[in-house]
């Protein structure tokens, strides 16, 4: 296998599995690697043995980048993945220990799934609401000062016009 074909095979195989800018940095990741091993001596084909089977190293990064990271995958030489599920290298406990894991895990996206409003009074949206409750304060005061003086007009003066026909005969009657 030559350096264009191993990267060409990569290429293949995370194709449609991945993103293009995850597809380009893989290849010119790689590519400067096989370059910069041959640079330093290392023959071509063994640079690309040591590094194996370019379908295994795409199933690495498309985990990698769709957030798949159970223990218990396994990728196979053909670059596949399958689940262990009886693997003898865990006990029970170990595996209820990865369970219960997988459960915090997936409860913790179910709560950063739902998002809660936060109201930030720093925000624009705060600002508009403080001006809002000011001008709204400002009515009140005026609407209270203009029943005020409404009262005052409707009620006030008549009563003092009353009070002060009153001061005025008995101010005339007792002289």
């Amino acid at each position: 296998m030559t350096k264009q074909e191993f990267l060409d095979e990569l290429r293949q195989s995370l194709s449609g599995e991945v993103s293009p800018e995850a597809i380009m940095d893989a290849y010119r990741y790689y590519s400067t690697y096989i370059e910069d091993e041959m640079r330093s001596g290392k023959a071509e084909e063994l640079v690309l043995e040591e590094l194996g089977r370019p379908a295994l190293i795409a199933r690495s990064i498309i985990a990698a980048n769709t957030g798949e990271r159970e223990a218990d995958v396994e990728y196979t030489e053909d670059g596949r993945s399958r689940k262990i599920y009886n693997n003898p290298f865990f006990s029970d406990s170990a595996k209820e220990e990865r369970q219960e894991r997988k459960k915090e895990r997936q409860n913790g996206r179910q709560r950063t799934k739902s998002k809660t409003f936060v109201f930030d009074f720093n925000s624009w949206y705060a600002k508009v609401i403080y001006v809002l409750i000011f001008i709204l304060l400002v009515l009140i005061v005026f609407g209270l000062i203009k029943i005020g003086f409404w009262v005052l007009i409707h009620f006030g003066v008549p009563i003092l016009l009353v009070l002060g026909i009153v001061y005025l005969i008995l101010y005339f009657v007792n002289r």
